[in-house]
């Protein structure tokens, strides 16, 4: 039996499979010669007796075992491609035209273990409130981030999901896991409209996945500017010719996390994101680690609008999720801090603006990303009598990559900064990647940041609010 079910499970090659972003294709059975006849094993054609010899009728068993198990779909692993992420294991797939129940089931992720040290240069620092705070050394091993995803269609090939769960070790391993997932409709081959719990589509660099960054992670600015992950209902897709593409949707808010059945208000977050690859398919991520030969450009731009609550969360620990998003002021300060916007003042509720442009190339191994974020936060609710009506912040974010071992070993710089009236922040860093057996999906990566004054923190990151100093990361990262 042990060995029966060692047949049904052995993966085959997935040449003859859709690998297209939601659509799997049945799997194929392999062709199987009909078992010998009766009178084979009885002995009537070329044997003498009734008795057969044992290495025949283990070939008998072995062919008859064999053409029962053909009909039974195999599960297949469809890696990444220079153009598309990997589908995964796909355990099952039938299609209606094959006389069977419409259903497909795939199982993916990744997980990242991460060995963090921050070296501080400074002890303490202050917020906007007049608070003194310390700033710690840290040096920790943590997997960082680690998901476990399923997705496919069921009663028809338009009707997609995915549900992943996703979790860190960063705030202890005591910590509950997030789930994250949509069901959509295919309205046509480039468009999908459905809803769930996904990223709210704010800047570019958050909407790459943190499967594919340049280095370690994403950047400071970025952390700063973007929104979280909310319930909401949205379109995904592409517009005819397939250079122009979109994500966009209505949802509870900037941050899931602060927009559930306690919320102040009705309101809704307004988001969306669009993009044009121009020359071409870009392909995943920062790196040109698969070496265009011709030029490939992405250009794009995004904007978010929330009346929001103001909230301070656990950032990122216990039963928060990870990836929640805390509005801080230009300095670190969470703006639902009591006192953040003058003495006896406390922000309840605000508007939050958000607009980003952005720019990437991939050419021969090199490749470079620029986004520049702007932000606005204005309408505040609250108690007190608000130093200001309105506070305006901006900064980007840039990379530079060379992969001069093509698919093999890529060094890379990065940078970003942000100002505001509460303080200027900066990062400046580079490390080295090692793509082993020359695939995005096994990556070593080792980084050093010097951090001035983080106005963030996020305990996924190396980001603490005031820290200053350096962080040193190594990260390897698997993708299935």
């Amino acid at each position: 039996m042990l060995a029966i079910a060692a047949a049904v499970w052995q993966p085959e090659r997935a040449t003859a499979l859709d690998v297209s972003t939601h659509a799997h294709e049945p799997l194929a059975s392999r062709a199987v010669p009909r078992a010998p006849s009766p009178a084979v094993l009885a002995g009537e054609e070329g044997f003498e007796g009734d008795i057969v010899p044992d290495e025949q009728l283990a070939a008998a068993v072995e062919q008859e075992v064999a053409r029962r198990l053909a009909g039974i779909p195999r599960p297949v692993y469809i890696p990444a491609t220079d153009f598309l992420p990997p589908k995964g294991l796909v355990l099952y797939a039938a299609r209606k035209k094959d006389g069977a129940f419409p259903y497909a089931l795939a199982i993916d992720g990744f997980l990242q273990f991460r060995w963090l040290e921050l070296s501080r240069s400074v002890a303490t620092w202050t917020d906007s409130t007049g608070r003194t705070l310390p700033v710690n050394n840290e040096n920790a091993f943590n997997i960082n981030r680690f998901l476990l995803g399923f997705s496919g269609y069921v009663g028809s090939e338009q009707v997609a999901y995915n549900v992943s769960l996703f979790g860190t070790t960063n705030a202890g391993i005591l910590v509950t896991v997030v789930p994250v997932g949509f069901v959509g409709w295919r309205v046509t081959e480039d468009i999908t409209l459905g809803g769930g719990v996904t990223q709210v589509p704010g800047t570019r660099e958050w909407m790459i996945s943190s499967r594919w960054p340049m280095g370690v992670d994403r950047s400071m600015a970025n952390t700063f500017f973007r929104p979280s992950y909310s319930p909401g209902f949205m379109s995904i897709g592409a517009l005819p010719g397939k250079k122009v593409f979109y994500h966009a949707g209505i949802y509870n808010g900037i941050d899931g996390g602060a927009a559930g059945f306690l919320r102040q208000g009705t309101s809704m977050a307004f988001s969306g994101n669009v993009w044009t690859e121009p020359l071409g398919p870009y392909g995943l991520g920062y790196s040109d680690m698969e070496q265009h030969d011709e030029l490939a450009l992405r250009i794009g731009t995004s904007g978010t609008y929330a009346r929001t609550p103001a909230t301070i969360l656990a950032d990122g620990i216990g039963f928060a999720n990870p990836e929640n998003t805390v509005v801080r002021l230009s300095d670190g300060t969470p703006i639902a801090e009591k006192n953040a916007l003058g003495p006896d003042t406390k922000v309840d509720q605000f508007r939050y603006h958000l607009a980003t442009v952005d720019a990437g190339f991939k050419y021969r191994g090199w490749s470079g990303f620029f986004e520049y974020s702007w932000r606005l936060l204005n309408g505040f609710v609250g108690t007190g009598d608000f130093d200001r009506q309105s506070t305006f912040d901006q900064g980007g974010s840039a990379f530079l990559g060379w992969c001069f071992v093509p698919r093999t070993y890529e060094v890379y710089g990065r940078t970003s900064a942000l100002t505001g009236p509460y303080g200027t922040a900066q990062e400046y860093g580079g490390g080295l990647n090692w793509y082993l057996n020359g695939t995005r999906q096994n990556r070593l990566t080792v980084e050093g940041l010097y951090i001035n004054r983080s106005p963030i923190l996020n305990f996924i990151y190396p980001y603490r609010a005031g820290f200053t100093g350096m962080a040193i990361q190594t990260q390897y990262m698997v993708v299935y």
